[in-house]
């Protein structure tokens, strides 16, 4: 396959799948806006920011962000790479340049969200609105997903885009549970209460995993459980460890002989192994932060390296703070 197909396909997934990951921020800051605030409490809006790795493009200070703001610039903002715009406009771009190996449902299901988009834009996506705009935009990038996997081949068409959507899934779940780190209780004494525990409930639901923790789990939502579930549980299809382990079996088989595309297939598989060797204990004696801070940072470094392998990638030259404040492009 063409180097330029294989980018083509690989930044179609993840310009899908981080569509999808822009809508679960601004779900998550939905739903957190809603619960009880304290005086000296960090703004949610201020957490969906710099979770998003948009702090270098929102156009005011973070501490000034608000329902308002935070909304135009991850929906309509071309000037943000991960805004909602930003991304279906790259997909379409991608699926056009790619369009002899894709299927016409994908094809349609990428166009017409597009197109739906413009028209909904036209609209004001306000407090009121924004539950069903988000809404629409995560079931339109299912749509897109479910068409890849149910009408494309098992190839290396298919395999590169879910190569990049899973490479933006482990992402996205990162920065999703990071949240909750920046829309921390003032008082460590406050850890464990009611409000927390709402925090916690809140993020599971922005994952679509409430129900998952409950059929999982015979406890009330805590944090080692929720970590427990995105992080190291298999069975969650957001899961950390889902993401790597799907990576890792999916340069398995896309991997020439070349030498540097067997490297990098190795690479996953020791990150993949690490994770599988990771405790509960261990993220939280790290500090939680601290630990997605450094998962964020590996993956992609990861994927820098994964792109460069298969000819279509950069060397990595980005200072690790930049690459955790910022997905890559």
């Amino acid at each position: 396959m063409l180097s330029r197909t294989a980018e083509g396909l690989f930044w179609l997934g993840r310009n899908i799948e981080r569509m999808d990951t822009a809508a679960r921020l601004l779900d998550a800051g939905r739903r957190l806006d809603s619960l009880p605030r304290t005086d000296d409490q960090h703004s949610e809006w201020s957490s969906i920011i710099v979770a998003s790795g948009a702090m270098t493009t929102f156009p005011s200070s973070i501490d000034e962000a608000d329902a308002d703001t935070v909304a135009d610039h991850l929906i309509r903002d071309i000037t943000n790479p991960s805004s909602i715009t930003s991304c279906i406009e790259a997909a379409r771009v991608n699926a056009k340049a790619v369009r002899n190996a894709i299927t016409a449902d994908v094809w349609e299901a990428v166009n017409d969200t597009r197109s739906g988009l413009h028209h909904r834009l036209e609209k004001d996506c306000d407090r009121e609105n924004l539950a069903d705009f988000v809404d629409w935009v995560r079931t339109r990038s299912g749509l897109a997903l479910g068409k890849i996997e149910n009408t494309m081949l098992r190839d290396d068409s298919a395999r590169f885009i879910a190569l990049g959507k899973w490479f933006e899934r482990a992402d996205a779940t990162a920065r999703l549970l990071d949240v909750k780190y920046h829309v921390l209780l003032p008082h460590a004494t406050d850890v464990g209460g009611g409000l927390d525990y709402l925090q916690w409930v809140q993020i599971l639901r922005a994952a679509n995993s409430a129900v998952a923790f409950r059929h999982l789990y015979s406890r009330i939502v805590d944090p080692r459980g929720v970590v427990d579930l995105l992080v190291l549980n298999e069975k969650s299809p957001r899961s950390l460890v889902a993401a790597l382990s799907e990576i890792t079996a999916l340069l398995q088989k896309l991997a020439s002989d070349l030498p540097v595309q067997q490297e990098v297939a190795q690479q996953a598989r020791t990150a993949e192994e690490t994770l599988h060797a990771t405790s509960i204990d261990e993220i939280f004696d790290l500090g939680l932060h601290d630990w997605l801070t450094k998962f964020i940072v590996d993956t992609n470094v990861l994927a820098q390296n994964v792109t460069s392998a298969f000819g279509f990638g950069v060397e990595i030259e980005m200072a690790s703070e930049h690459i955790a404040n910022s997905p890559t492009q």
